[in-house]
This record gives C-alpha cells, structure tokens and sequence, in this order.
C-alpha cells in the first residue's frame, strides 16, 4: 500500500497500520485477532504495531515518510515461550516473554487485556499477571519515581481543595484555614528535625531516610499553603457580600422609618403632597437597592476573577517548577547514562587488553612448546644418525671380520689341501699294498684331531656321499664323518661324490 492513497484519504497512522496488516494477512494461514500499538524497546526507535494471531505476534515499524510505510521487523510464535509475564497499567501493559532463549520484553498499549486473553486461550504458556495496588495504576504513581509521585500527589491534592472549596459551605472555611496553618507550622518544624533525625519523625515509614523527610514534609507544607490560599479566598469574597446586604438592609429600613414618620407628621395637612413625597422616596430607595446590589455582584465578580487568576499564577509556578525537575532529571539521567557509557567503555577495553595479553601469552606458550618439540625431533634425528652410525660401523666391522675370518679359512683350507695332497701320495702306496683301513670318525668328536687323512676327503657315513674339499657341504657336513685320503679309496668303500 502506498504513502500517497493514505495521504491523500487523510487516515490515521493507526488506521494505515491496521490497513496494511489486513492485507498482510490476506494470504495467511494465521487468524487475525487483534491490531495495537506497541513499544519495541531498542529494537526500533519509531512507532510499532503489533498483529495478535492465533500462533503468535507480529511486529512493524511504522514511518510515515517511506515508501511502505509498515515494515515487517520481527515475528514471536508463542511456541517459543514456556511463560509469560503480564504487569497491567492504566494506559498500556508490559509483557515478559520467558523462552528457551533470550527474554523479550513487549509493550502493549489500549489492548493488554485483549492480548492476555489470546494468550490464554490459543497458547500453552504459563501466564502470570502481577498482582499491583489500585494506587500504582494511577498516572504518576505507575513509575513508582519519588519526584513524580511528589508532584501527582501536589497536583491532585490542588484540584481536590478545589473540589472542597466548592462543596462546603462558607462557616468552614475559618475553621479549615487556621487548621492548615496549624498543620503548616508543625510540619515545618518537623521537617527540620527529620533532616537531622529521619526516625523521629517517620514511626510508621520502612524507608527512613532525609530524602524521605525532604519529599513527605515538603508535600504537607505545600498542601497547607494550598489550602490557606484556597480557603482564604473564599473568606474575602463571601464576607464583603454579606456586608453590602446588610447594609442595604439597613439603608431601606432607616429610608422606611424616615419616610413613615415624615408622613405621620404631615398626614393631616398634605395627603396629596405626602404621597407624592414617599413615592419619591421608595423610588429613590428601589434605586439605591440596584446600585448596591449592582455593585455586589461587581465586587463579587472581580474577587472571582482575581481568584481565577491567582490559581492560574500558581499552577503556572507549579507548571514551571515541575519542567524544572523534570529538565534536572533528564540532565542527571543523561550523565548518569555517560557514566554508564564511560564505565563500560573501560571495561570492555580493559577486557581486550586482558584478551590480547592472554592471546599474547598463548602464542609465546605455543612457540615455546614448538620450539621445544622441534628440538626433540633434532635429538631424536640426531640419535636416530648415531644409532644408524653405529649400526653401520657395526654392520661393517661384522663383515670385515666375516672376511677375515673367511680370508683365515680359506688359508687353512688351502694348507689342508697342501697337507692332503701329501698325504695321498703316501696313502696311495699304502693302499696299493692292501694294508688301508678308513679311518671313522666317532660321531660325538667335532674337533677333527689325530686323524690321518682328516681334511681331505670328508664322507658321512649314514648317507654314503663324499664330499672333496672346497665342495658345498664340505664344511656342512659336521657328525658321522669317515675319513679318506682319495677319492679311490672312497668310491671302493661304497661311496658315491656329492653333486655340488
């Protein structure tokens, strides 16, 4: 809906925001219930409105000068809140919203009532309404602000003495006056001695402090100047009233007497002429009854405009007196708010400095500990070199012995090669003579000693193989040893060479 056809139409804001929700709910599921202003809180610095349905609240933001001039900000379903909180006033209700969540707090103005009753019927939230004296409901005392309820207490106390004045009759008027200096006078003094000693003169109040004595004593004083001023006034108008009757009274009465004795002196001699002359005289008298009644009510109109301008001096002074508290309450309330500010601003930078220290000291903490791990790894790599080192030296040692020892054998072998084919030579006479015998060797004797053909030909007697030195198993082959010093004389004992 546009700002144009509602200027133009002349409406209401309240009544282009209720337009405009109607038709945002044209094409809803929820059931519109109820439209009202609302107050958001910081949530938005303009005028809301909120839409009541059946599942939960909407909320708008109006501007008169945009283009759509009701603005979606924020839905509630009521199935986020377990309970709710409701404070009624006069004028407009406060909600507590309490959720799984953060709590919301929401103003509704005219239709508290109405919204509590959707609530309880379309929702399963818990539904607390505070219970609040009648007395904090009325306009100044809501707040429960000392100062305002000072000035509402002046306020309704003059229009109240405004109210008696009018309703009691004038006897009293005396008897009430003297009774507001009495009052006057006892409550300056004991204002005096409550800003010395508060408990002396509040038996029946729970606060007793000097702001209390100030607040309370200070309302009794005004009070009876107000009603020394109201009462007084009444006084000065009705009593020169009552005077002028009487006087008038009085004037006609002596005219009366006069004339009546004029005319019982003349009666015989001019009946004609006496008549005449008290006509005159009654005439006169009629006359000098206007003037004064005439100038009664001249005299009374001018004491009633004088008191009409009199009240209106003092309620322009109470006028001016509460802007000046008013004004003084605004400046503390915004020094307190820098304060406030300032406070906080200190705080959240002391917060950083503590946050950066402490990011400061965990980056020292974590290099330290990288520091430390990566001179482990170096030792570890550096022990891990050595034992690689060493292993290899070992290895290599192992080898170079494996090679003596090798080197040592085949040295040994080659002399028992050398000592062999010496000794085969004898061995072959002797076995030409037919004198040879081979020599066996006992199985349990592995040093080969006092053999007389030991390290030439080796054959193991279980398998009947022999083997010839530098063969693959000459040195394997370690019990069941016989002994021969040719391979003649193995193969005519039954033994067959070794393949390898």
């Amino acid at each position: 809906m546009s700002k144009t056809r509602y200027k133009n139409q002349k409406e209401s804001n309240e009544a282009i925001a209720k337009a405009y929700i109607e038709n945002d709910y044209t094409n809803s599921q929820n059931k519109l219930l109820l439209v009202s202003k609302a107050n958001y809180g910081e949530k938005s610095s303009n005028v809301c409105y909120s839409s009541v349905d059946d599942k939960g609240m909407n909320f708008y933001e109006f501007n008169n000068n945009a283009e759509r001039n009701l603005m979606l900000i924020e839905r509630y379903e009521w199935a986020d809140f377990s309970s709710v909180t409701i404070d009624h006033s006069v004028t407009k209700s406060v909600f507590t919203f309490v959720g799984h969540g953060e709590n919301r707090d929401i103003t509704i103005e005219g239709k508290g009532k109405e919204v509590e009753q959707v609530i309880r019927n379309h929702s399963s939230m818990e539904v607390n309404v505070v219970k609040r004296p009648v007395w904090t409901k009325v306009l100044g005392y809501r707040s429960q602000t000392t100062w305002k309820m000072f000035m509402a207490s002046t306020v309704y106390t003059l229009i109240l003495l405004f109210i008696l004045h009018a309703l009691l009759p004038a006897a009293t008027h005396n008897f009430i006056m003297g009774l507001a200096l009495l009052i006057l006078f006892l409550s300056i003094i004991g204002l005096f001695i409550g800003l010395i000693k508060p408990k002396w003169v509040l038996p029946k109040f729970k606060i007793k402090t000097r702001k209390r004595v100030l607040f309370s004593y200070l309302y009794l004083i005004l009070s009876c100047f107000f009603i020394a001023g109201v009462f007084s006034d009444g006084e000065s108008t009705s009593t020169p009233a009552s005077t002028q009757v009487s006087s008038s009274q009085n004037s006609v009465t002596v005219a009366s007497k006069k004339d009546g004795a004029d005319s019982s002196e003349q009666k015989i001699e001019k009946n004609d002429s006496d008549k005449a002359v008290k006509e005159k005289k009654k005439q006169k008298a009629e006359e000098q009854a206007a003037k004064e009644e005439a100038k009664q009510k001249a005299e009374e109109q001018a004491a009633k405009e004088e008191a009409k301008q009199k009240a209106k001096e003092q309620a322009a002074k109470e006028e001016a007196k509460q802007k000046a508290e008013e004004q003084a309450a605004k400046e503390e309330a915004k020094q307190k708010a820098k304060e406030q500010a300032a406070k906080e601003e200190a705080k959240q930078k002391a917060e950083e400095q503590a946050a950066k220290e402490e990011a400061e000291r965990k980056a020292k903490e974590q290099a330290a500990k990288e520091e430390a791990e990566r001179k482990a790894k170096e030792q570890a790599a550096k022990e891990e070199a050595e034992r690689k080192a060493q292993e290899q030296a070992a290895k290599e040692e192992a080898e170079r012995n494996a090679q003596e020892q090798a080197a040592k054998e085949e040295a040994e072998r080659k002399a028992q090669q050398q000592a062999a084919s010496q000794q085969a030579t004898t061995s072959s006479s002797t076995s030409n003579s037919g004198n040879y015998k081979p020599f066996e060797n006992d199985p349990s004797d592995d040093q080969q000693s006092n053999m007389s053909c030991s390290g030439q030909i080796k054959g193991n007697k279980n398998s009947k193989i022999y083997h010839v030195p530098g063969g693959a198993y000459y040195d394997r082959t370690q019990d069941n040893i016989v002994w021969f010093c040719s391979e003649a004389d193995a193969q005519a004992a039954g033994y067959r060479e070794s393949q390898r």
